[in-house]
């Protein structure tokens, strides 16, 4: 009988295995397989796929995550306001030119407004020029409104209450004139002698419905009252001969102007031709008796 050291023998037992001749290890397919013994790799460490979680699951789509840049930035449109909203418009902001200035014809007063010194409305515009018509009275001691005096027109030669005769020269169709205290001067002219005979006087004029003004046919002091006869200044009869006629008409602003005419004096007042005739030839001399 061989004997086995102990140490041998309970290494032996520990590896079972037996006496010599025996067949203490036991046949490997016994011996557990060691995919069996051993986790398999595969089982034992978990799937990669399955330990770590999917990238795309457990980081969240960028596109959620980050807020779409149109919804997060107001839009521009409407974040500032529209140009045309914020300013006002020009054309409300500024008044119209027409409403801001007023009409020339509205800031210039009305000519009938402007004050005058005798209470007659004024004659047209203070701004515009200044006319009249030259006119005188008839043998009927009326003027002709529908014959102006011009270039050769007939004057009576008039009695007037303090004898002798006149021409009454008058005016009419004055505009933009003051009709208040006007000067009239009236003269007439020898072409030959150059000597005149002159009167002059403050008038008021009288107020046509035309806005215009005129001498008055029933107040011969609106006339200027022109010496004629007896004739004992003039080189040629008085009647008959064409003698100049000047007219000047100024207001108490100053302004006024200057007209002349040729005219023919006549004696054709009826009932008085032959002392007419008489007193107003050449050379006649005061106090002679007329036939």
């Amino acid at each position: 009988m061989r004997y086995v050291p102990v140490v041998l023998l309970s290494l032996c037992l520990a590896m079972g295995c037996g006496s010599e001749g025996d067949n203490p290890t036991q046949d490997s397919g016994i011996l557990e397989d060691s995919g069996t013994g051993q986790e398999d790799s595969g089982t034992t460490t978990p799937d990669s796929g399955t330990t770590t979680p999917d990238s795309g699951t457990t980081t969240p789509d960028s596109g959620t995550t980050t807020p779409d840049s149109g919804t997060t930035t107001p839009d521009s449109g409407t974040t500032t306001p529209d140009a045309g909203t914020t300013t006002p418009d020009s054309g409300t902001t500024t008044p119209d030119a027409g409403t801001t200035t007023p009409d020339a014809g509205t800031t210039t007063p009305d000519a009938g407004t402007i004050p005058t010194s005798c209470g007659i409305p004024f004659l047209g515009d203070p701004n515009g020029t200044p006319d009249f018509t030259i006119t005188a009275l008839g043998p009927n001691w009326m003027t002709s409104p529908a014959v102006p005096l011009t270039q050769g027109s007939i004057v009576s030669l008039i009695e007037p209450p303090q004898g002798g005769r006149v021409s009454f020269i008058g005016v009419r169709d004055v505009i933009n004139m003051d009709p208040c205290g006007v000067f009239l001067l009236g003269s007439l002219k020898d072409p030959i002698s150059n000597k005149r005979m002159v009167d002059s006087r403050t008038i008021n004029l009288e107020r046509s419905p035309d806005g215009k003004g005129s001498s008055a046919d029933e107040d011969y002091f609106t006339f200027s009252n022109v010496p004629l006869c007896p004739n004992n200044w003039s080189s040629m009869n008085l009647f008959d001969q064409e003698y100049e006629l000047t007219v000047i008409l100024q207001d108490k602003r100053g302004k006024g102007l200057q007209k002349i005419l040729t005219i023919r004096p006549a004696c054709n007042v009826p009932g008085e031709e032959r002392e007419c005739l008489c007193i107003c030839k050449q050379g006649y001399r005061l106090g002679e008796p007329c036939p």
